[in-house]
C-alpha cells in the first residue's frame, strides 16, 4: 500500500504501468476460483490426525481433510493477531501456540481465556468462509442468486460465511458430558467468537451494465479482515463481564469470566520483550509495566529496507536498499 501512495506522486504514466501489471497478475476476479494453497491440497498434518482433546477435528481430517486444514489454519492466523494485539500489553499471548494443545492457561475461566477461546471460534470460522469464498474447498458451493431486488441482487459467494461459521461450532463445541462451569464459560465464549465474525460482515457489490455504468448490481456478504475481527473480539476482551455465578444472564456477543487473571510476571516471558524507552519500534508499552521492575537495556540496530522503487516494464519491482538506524530496548 506504501508503494501505492509514492506512485500516485509520481508521474501517470508509471501509475498506468502499476494498474496495468496488477490487472494481469490477479488471480482473484469475481466467479473464477483462485488455485488453492498447498497445504490445503496436502491434507492434516499428523498433529490434527492426532488430536485427542477435539476428536471432531480428527473426524473432519478422514473425510474432508481441506476443511479441517482451512479452519486449523484461520485459528493459527488468529492466534498470531493475538500476538500482535497483545504485544505491548503485559500479556502478550506469547505462550500459546495452538488451543487445541489444552494450554494450562484455559483450565482458567479468566479474561484471558475467554479472549483467547473466541479468538479461536472466529478464527476456524474465517478460515474455512474465506477458503470457501476462494473456490478452494470442494465441499463447500456458493449459494445461487435470490430473487432480483429492485437494481441490486444478492449474489457472490455469502453463503461462505455460514458454512464457516457452522464448520467452527461443530468443531470446537465439545459434547455435553461435562456441565462444569469452565466447560460452560468456554461454550459462551466460542459461540461470542463467532458472532464477531457476523458482527464485522461487509457487504460487497460489483456493477453489472454498459461501457462501465452500474444499472444493476450483484452484491454478497463476506467475511471482513481477520486483523478487523480480531480487533472487535480484543475490544470486547477489555469489556468483558465477571460473572458471579455461572447461570448468571449474559449476552451472546459479550466476553464472560469468573476468574482473576495470573500475575503476567509471573505467566510470561519477561527477557528480551520490546518496550517503549525512547524506542522507535512501539508507540506504547512502558518498560517498567512491561519488564516487572527487572530494568531493561537498549541496543543500536541497522536496518534495511527497499527504497527508490521503481517499476520495470512490464510487472517487475525493482528497487534499492537503504539503510537506517534505531534504537531498540528490551526487557532484562
Amino acid at each position: 500500500m506504501n508503494e501505492v501512495l509514492k506512485l500516485i506522486k509520481r508521474p501517470v504514466p508509471l501509475l498506468y504501468g502499476y494498474l496495468f501489471c496488477t490487472l494481469l497478475l490477479t488471480e482473484k476476479a469475481y466467479g473464477v476460483p483462485t488455485t488453492p494453497p498447498e497445504k490445503l491440497t496436502q491434507g492434516c498434518s499428523p498433529e490434527l490426525l492426532h488430536l485427542r482433546s477435539h476428536r471432531h477435528f480428527h473426524v473432519l481430517c478422514r473425510s474432508q481433510p481441506a476443511i479441517a486444514v482451512a479452519a486449523y489454519e484461520g485459528m493459527q492466523d488468529a492466534m498470531s493477531q493475538c500476538k500482535e494485539q497483545m504485544r505491548f500489553q503485559p500479556w502478550d499471548c506469547s505462550q500459546i501456540i495452538t488451543v487445541l494443545q489444552d494450554p494450562p492457561i484455559l483450565r482458567l475461566g479468566t479474561r484471558e481465556s475467554a479472549y483467547l477461546w473466541a479468538l479461536t471460534s472466529a478464527g476456524a470460522a474465517w478460515g474455512v468462509a474465506t477458503a470457501c469464498s476462494q473456490g478452494w474447498l470442494p465441499d463447500c458451493s456458493c449459494s445461487g442468486r435470490d430473487e432480483l431486488k429492485q437494481n441490486w441482487e444478492w449474489g457472490g459467494c455469502s453463503y461462505g460465511v455460514q458454512f464457516g461459521i457452522i464448520t467452527s461450532r461443530k468443531l470446537l463445541t465439545r459434547s455435553a458430558t461435562s456441565r462444569s462451569p469452565l466447560r460452560k464459560l468456554e461454550k459462551h465464549n466460542l459461540k461470542a467468537g463467532r458472532l464477531a465474525v457476523k458482527k464485522t460482515l461487509i457487504s460487497s457489490c460489483k456493477c453489472h451494465g454498459v461501457s462501465g455504468s452500474c444499472d444493476q448490481k450483484t452484491c454478497w456478504k463476506k467475511t471482513a479482515a481477520l486483523s478487523t475481527i480480531v480487533q472487535h473480539i480484543t475490544n470486547k476482551m477489555h469489556k468483558a463481564r465477571r460473572l458471579p455465578e455461572i447461570n448468571s444472564p449474559a449476552k451472546n456477543a459479550e466476553l464472560v469470566f469468573m476468574e482473576d487473571s495470573p500475575d503476567p510476571c509471573r505467566s510470561t516471558r519477561i527477557t528480551n520483550r520490546v518496550c517503549n524507552w525512547r524506542n522507535e519500534t512501539s508507540s506504547q508499552g512502558d518498560c517498567g509495566l512491561l519488564c516487572c521492575g527487572r530494568g531493561f537495556k537498549v541496543s543500536h540496530e541497522l536496518i534495511s529496507y527497499q527504497c527508490d522503487c521503481q517499476f520495470v516494464w512490464c510487472c517487475h519491482l525493482k528497487c534499492n536498499t537503504c539503510l537506517r538506524h534505531r534504537w531498540v530496548s528490551t526487557c532484562n
